[in-house]
């Protein structure tokens, strides 16, 4: 490659005499552009274009860069031979060289002689004005997109949101801790009525029954109290 290089550069100082204001070394050929024309030196020969004459630079089909003229190209090069980035910086550079040589030749040209007046004649139109447009440098499915960076979550939206459930968390708690207090309750009732029938064994059967039937009713009370 270092020696296809090197032909290159000596068949780009062989084909002009201009400042070489960028060029782009690919695997397969070279890109050069001055001041007023666009090459591309390859194994099959060179190709060239004038600034003036430029309108647009795609991506062909087939792995081809295409730098259009009016109607046809003027060049096709092998897209593949070079860095994606650094191609797009390199026609970043042929844009700007082509609006500028487009305005000095719209500048240098001459103004036509305006034709004579007849009497009472309408005032000649205005020429139109020179094509300035700057080249185009657009994309075809052979050139990979540009890398855009992910775009971050966006955070669950909350409008909707309402102060009832807050109101009734604290409600949810407070009730759970009182049916947890009925049903210790119960149980302490439950089992302080066992104990005393256990500690007073030769009580009257009457009290006996009295207090085993309150301390069981009230302890069921509680424990149904609790589920509600």
């Amino acid at each position: 490659m270092c020696s296809n290089m090197s032909e290159y550069q000596e068949r780009l100082r062989e084909l002009t005499q201009d400042e070489v204001v960028s060029q782009l070394e690919g695997a397969d050929g070279l890109l050069a552009l001055t001041n007023s024309e666009l090459f591309f030196i390859g194994a099959d020969g060179v190709q060239r274009a004038p600034l003036s004459e430029i309108k647009k630079v795609v991506g062909g089909k087939g792995g081809t860069l295409l730098v259009m003229g009016e109607s046809a190209p003027l060049i096709e090069a092998p897209v593949r031979a070079f860095q994606v980035d650094e191609l797009r910086l390199f026609f970043e550079s042929v844009k700007t060289f082509v609006a500028r040589q487009k305005t000095a030749t719209a500048s240098a040209a001459p103004p036509s002689p305006p034709p004579p007046e007849p009497a009472e004649a309408p005032p000649a139109p205005e020429p139109p004005a020179a094509d300035t447009e700057p080249v185009t440098l657009e994309e075809e499915a052979d050139l990979p997109p540009p890398i855009t960076p992910p775009e971050e979550p966006v955070a669950p939206a909350e409008a909707y949101a309402t102060d009832e459930p807050a109101a009734a968390a604290p409600a949810a708690r407070k009730s759970g801790v009182t049916r947890l207090l009925l049903k210790l309750t119960s149980v302490a009732t439950f089992a302080l009525t066992a104990y005393w029938i256990y500690a007073n064994p030769t009580a009257d059967p009457v009290t006996l029954g009295f207090v085993a039937l309150g301390g069981l009713g009230a302890a069921l009370v509680e424990w149904h109290v609790s589920n509600l």
